[in-house]
């Protein structure tokens, strides 16, 4: 007889004849009303030595934060100590919500997705028979596969080489599931009978007996350098440029001012430095880190301008200056600008005045998108931080050239393929001389206008 939990929002099963611990969504499942049905799920699992749990997503599902922390950090956690060897999605409708839970799931567990029940039933069946496969071929011997095969014991890997391709020969090319299941069948034989499968555990045995360093044994350590010396070797030259950077910088003591443009961009620093010198600047800084964020054109790695970029700032600079899509990932390194705000108007042209305005931005703003920017390098959802939390009132970070091809006047060459470059230029949190940077900002959006 078959086991079952039932409550309002949701049907626990255990089906006895497919051994499988089925979990139906009956409406809206907001909240709490998940967790108990999905404890006893895990309980069903253990209890019964399932391998397979099937759910139903149908239904609508609403999730706090909370409770998809609780998904991660507990549910998973109990489901993989029950012993749970595959998690089944049915969903007729192909959500995105359950393809996004899939791709999660699967650096767990296995996960699939299943159009009703009848599929994942199939899946079951598949995955039970590869298991008992598995088990088989893991305890045959040579001599037994030599003997699948037709040869003696004491054949050589020449004659177990062209016997394989005569046994495999005829079925080649085809696509049923029949002649699929025969060719894993003889290629399974061939790996025991060619040594291979004892040479990998031989292999395996010694590994697991070399003691480890930080985590790996020195075979590990071996195949990492070999396969990315060339990533190691570049991360090497990223930080030794970027040290050069900071004492190339800090020991001039001679630099009056410093100036960092960053973006998706090449830049000549002629016009700027020049700009800054007629000013009576003496001997201004001038750098840029070419930076691509958000990289939604699939751009070449970026760490050298990443590491370029963060060198700069300890510098402290005293001007900011950005593309119209790189500064909402860079609020922190921006101060308020509106105690300036005045000075730097009353210091422009009647006609840079026309092509200026002032930009915004809040804390909350800051927070999405370090959010959107940790997610794409691999953190999970409960590590991010929550908006709501940080304040909403508007923040003046800088003030922005409106024209892009004043862009291209002071040197900026705009690497975007899809949008032109415009520039934010704002004060750097780093700095230490409001006088400075009200100059330094009226001369460069002067000198822009003027050509």
């Amino acid at each position: 007889m078959n086991e079952v939990f039932d409550s309002q929002q949701m049907t626990v099963e255990y089906k006895k004849d497919d051994n499988i611990v089925l979990v139906v969504l009956k409406g809206k499942v907001l909240r709490d009303d998940f967790r108990t049905p999905m404890m006893h799920a895990a309980d069903m699992v253990l209890r019964h030595s399932c391998k397979i749990l099937a759910i139903d997503v149908g239904a609508e599902v609403k999730l706090d934060a909370i409770d998809i922390n609780w998904c991660k950090k507990v549910l998973m956690t109990n489901l993989k100590k029950s012993g749970l060897e595959m998690l089944i999605l049915i969903d007729g409708n192909k959500q995105e919500s359950i393809r996004k839970c899939r791709d999660y799931c699967t650096d767990k567990i296995k996960t699939v997705i299943c159009k009703d029940y009848d599929e994942a039933r199939a899946q079951t069946e598949a995955a039970i028979t590869a298991s008992e496969e598995a088990d088989r071929y893991a305890a045959m011997t040579r001599e037994e596969a030599l003997e699948y095969m037709g040869l003696s014991s004491d054949a050589d890997i020449k004659e177990i080489d062209d016997r394989f391709w005569q046994m495999s020969k005829r079925l080649r090319g085809k696509d049923d599931p029949e002649s699929k299941s025969k060719e894993d069948e003889i290629s399974a034989n061939y790996d025991i009978a060619s040594g291979r499968r004892d040479r990998r555990r031989e292999e395996q045995a010694l590994e697991d007996a070399e003691p480890k360093k930080f985590g790996r044994s020195q075979t590990q350590w071996r195949n990492i350098f070999h396969y990315y010396w060339k990533t190691v070797l570049l991360g090497l030259i990223v930080t030794v440029s970027a040290v050069l950077v900071i004492i190339g910088i800090a020991t001039n003591s001679k630099t009056d001012c410093s100036v960092i443009f960053f973006g998706n961009m090449n830049f000549d620093n002629t016009v700027v430095r020049e700009a800054l010198l007629e000013q009576e600047i003496r001997k201004p800084y001038v750098g840029y880190a070419d930076l691509v964020v958000p990289n939604d054109e699939d751009y070449p790695d970026t760490d050298y301008g990443a590491q370029t970029f963060d060198a700069m700032l300890y510098t402290e600079p005293d001007v900011l200056i950005s593309d119209n899509k790189s500064y909402f990932y860079y609020f922190d390194n921006f101060r308020d600008l509106t105690p300036l705000y005045d000075r730097i108007m009353a210091g422009l042209s009647e006609e840079a005045k026309d092509v200026v305005q002032p930009v915004y931005m809040t804390e909350q703003d800051s927070v999405r998108y370090k959010n959107i920017s940790l997610l794409g390098i691999g953190f999970e959802t409960d590590e991010l931080g929550d908006p709501l939390q940080f304040s909403d009132e508007p923040v003046m970070i800088g003030i922005e050239i409106t024209d892009p091809e004043l862009a291209v006047k002071l040197g900026v060459e705009c690497k975007w393929k899809s949008r032109k470059t415009t520039l934010i230029l704002g004060q750097c949190s780093n700095s230490k001389n409001d006088d400075q940077t009200v100059q330094v900002i009226t001369t460069i959006i002067n000198r822009a206008v003027a050509g």
